[in-house]
């Protein structure tokens, strides 16, 4: 059994509220999608108020090669994942050099060597850290690296794993695709990082009792990457909501299996926002209501979807404004390309 000991989060300074993104959208697709006002309500449907972004909004109004792109997001993403760690130190009793493992996340930018290479040069980690960069887990890939950490970590309270999220999803907007999901897309996610501290035993004020993951077969294609000389044209089927209601049964069947923990004991779901539907999806399959995914809706609605760390901003919104007891019981998931599902049972120590 492994802890949960810290989280810090970061997002990049230009904020875009969601009136000022519909406009922007509306003035782009307007003159290549028919009737484009009924795809604008979803700017509205997706109960985002702002996102954050690295880029300013007439960077949207250009064009940019992969170079260019890639350019900016390894900048950015360094950048944000050192102020993550920094929050996630300091709000802990760990220090730099107690650090054992680092796992990294991210699917919206590449670097070899990979980013915590070049983030461990900057902080200054000891050398003998074993690293793992993890790429195209998508939105599942926060919660995947928290079981990885997690296991990592295992029983002994001498280790101590780092997780880091970090998408910058603005640099993958592709002004020439003119598809309906582009524009969905365009409406929902943000840029943002987020890291986690975890240490072996059961020490932290959270518990990572167990963690399973849930791949479902020919799936494939309903969520990813099409790379084009652009850089990242996004793939969305509509068919994933009902893809994750399906899932759900079996995903959190397995999670709660020999845990002697039914769903009726679960205080709290620390579930990944994916958008208005997912949440529904959520809620129609568990049997519970919006205020049972309270933080999952504040983070849609102040940071949109950040793919991997948005999970993990909803851990760090649960820690820090859900009433807790010791011994509560709580779910954490989130679904991603694959398509996979990755659910973690916690428990407040």
């Amino acid at each position: 059994m492994a802890s949960i000991v810290s989280v810090g989060t970061a997002v990049p300074p230009h904020l875009m509220p969601q009136d000022m993104a519909k406009h922007l959208a509306g003035e782009h697709f307007r003159p290549h999608i028919a009737n484009v006002e009924k795809y604008l309500a979803v700017f509205t449907s997706a109960l985002v108020d702002q996102r954050y972004f690295c880029v300013e909004a007439d960077w949207f109004g250009r064009d940019h090669t992969l170079a260019d792109k890639n350019r900016l997001y390894l900048a950015w993403a360094e950048r944000l994942a050192i102020e993550a760690i920094e929050k996630a130190i300091a709000g802990s009793d760990v220090d730099l050099g107690d650090i054992d493992h680092f796992i990294f996340v991210s699917s919206s930018g590449i670097a070899t060597p990979s980013l915590d290479v070049l983030i461990m040069n900057k902080l200054g980690f000891h050398p003998n850290v074993r690293r793992m960069p993890l790429f195209g887990l998508g939105c599942g890939g926060g919660a995947a690296g928290l079981a990885l950490g997690a296991r990592m970590a295992g029983d002994d309270d001498k280790t101590t794993v780092l997780l880091v999220a970090v998408e910058l999803n603005s640099l993958t907007f592709q002004r020439d695709d003119f598809a309906k999901s582009n524009l969905v897309a365009a409406s929902l996610f943000g840029d943002g990082a987020a890291a986690v501290l975890i240490r072996g035993g059961a020490d932290g004020p959270i518990n990572v009792l167990k963690s399973t993951t849930l791949l479902r077969p020919r799936t494939n294609n309903l969520m990813g990457w099409e790379f084009v000389d652009s850089g990242f044209r996004v793939v969305f089927s509509r068919r994933v909501p009902d893809t994750i209601r399906n899932m759900m049964p079996e995903s959190i069947e397995n999670t709660l299996a020999d845990a002697s923990v039914g769903i009726d004991d679960i205080a709290s779901f620390v579930f990944h926002p994916g958008g208005t539907r997912i949440l529904e999806a959520y809620q129609k399959e568990l049997g519970r209501g919006p205020t049972d995914f309270r933080a999952s809706y504040a983070v849609l609605s102040q940071f949109g979807n950040m793919s991997s760390a948005t999970v993990l901003f909803v851990l760090d919104d649960e820690i820090r404004n859900s009433p807790h007891k010791s011994g509560d019981y709580g779910l954490l998931a989130a679904f991603g390309p694959g398509f996979s599902a990755e659910t973690s049972l916690l428990h407040w120590a």
